[in-house]
């Protein structure tokens, strides 16, 4: 086994191909996060990306793709914006985690969007999520028939809810019209602006996502194209004039993620980002797509949608591995804490009246 590592933009054409195919072959790979597309783009955008290409028996097996940081810290490509962690790589009972950080001059990588299904990696899973997913194949009818399984219901509550919220907004706003792909960069500024302030209003602990520029490039610039197989989808609910929810996912093969949903909180009692949601699924449904992945986390609009789940992982590997079990020891803690109701009720106490 060799691994060579090079920085992202030096991917020539073979390899991006190669790339594709390795993608291709597994569906646990499906997301767009892990295209050659995403990978460049973060790089095109000016974030420091390399990949490290494995080669076994002189055939490229593999590729890890990563960002460098101080102190030998490695990061998932796009850090926290990534939403699928790990490797994209066939089968390699020789590849080791430990192996992979030494030849990419690593010391600590950390995840928390990692796949149970990247082996190589799995080991180091000391937490657990998932991210719930829509399964398309076969249409509408058969998504519904696969939401009645998952919700234990002959019809789903969510549906009619919606169908009644969709009757409202006529009602009350005016003629519904849905546009599945936007391609406005004004469009784009107000979706980022509107969740800007959503991130101010509900004190978001992540903070504002676009406080950084090259995040606010590699939308525009993901929108604008569709490189190595990747593209954006901006898709829009207006009521007559009224602009009430837009939603940015990504798009790789028959795969759509949700990326920035966000909708005008002044018109929260209509629901429009379900709406809006229902609007997506449908289309999805008539183009042939395959799967929406809604992302980590267990909103309740999300378990409401889902047909089933992928499960996730937290961790860290490290040289020496003392790094690692030293600081999931300390989030393991930290999650406890936090999942505690009592801890919940202490701060209650400690707040001051009418704070």
């Amino acid at each position: 086994m060799r691994v060579s590592v090079i920085p992202a933009l030096e991917l020539d054409p073979t390899l991006m191909k190669r790339w594709s195919e390795i993608q291709a072959s597994d569906t646990a790979l499906r997301s767009p996060f892990y295209s050659c597309g995403f990978t460049r783009q973060v790089a095109q955008s000016g974030q420091p990306v390399r990949v490290a290409v494995i080669e076994s028996g002189g055939v490229v097996s593999g590729f890890f793709p990563h960002q460098a940081g101080r102190l030998g810290h490695l990061h998932p490509v796009g850090g926290g914006f990534n939403d699928y962690h790990g490797l994209i790589a066939l089968p390699n009972p020789e590849l080791t985690a430990s192996a992979l950080l030494k030849a990419c001059d690593g010391r600590y990588l950390g995840f928390n969007h990692l796949p149970l299904t990247q082996t190589v990696f799995s080991p180091f899973v000391r937490l657990q999520s998932v991210s719930p997913v829509l399964e398309l194949s076969g249409g509408w009818g058969a998504y519904v028939q696969r939401l009645c399984l998952a919700q234990g219901t002959q019809s789903p509550g969510i549906l009619s809810t919606l169908r009644a919220s969709l009757k409202r907004i006529e009602r009350d706003l005016g003629p519904v019209r849905f546009q599945m792909r936007e391609k406005s960069p004004a469009l784009l500024h107000v979706l980022m602006r509107m969740k800007s302030e959503q991130s101010i209003r509900t004190k978001s602990s992540a903070g504002d996502p676009f406080s950084e520029g090259w995040i606010r490039q590699l939308l525009g610039s993901a929108l604008a194209s569709e490189e190595d197989g990747i593209g954006a989808s901006l898709s829009t609910l207006h009521a007559g004039d009224t602009l009430l929810a837009l939603h940015y996912g990504l798009q790789s093969g028959d795969t759509l993620h949700s990326w920035f949903p966000v909708f005008d909180p002044t018109y929260a009692y209509y629901q429009p980002g379900l709406v809006l949601l229902k609007k997506i699924i449908e289309t999805s449904c008539e183009a042939g797509h395959t799967l929406i992945d809604l992302g980590r986390g267990t909103a309740g609009y999300k378990m409401r949608f889902k047909t089933s789940v992928v499960h996730l992982g937290e961790g860290a590997v490290s040289r020496p591995a003392v790094v690692a079990q030293t600081v999931m020891t300390k989030n393991l803690w930290k999650a406890k804490i936090k999942a505690n109701p009592w801890v919940d009720q202490l701060r209650s106490w400690a707040k001051p009246e009418g704070k």
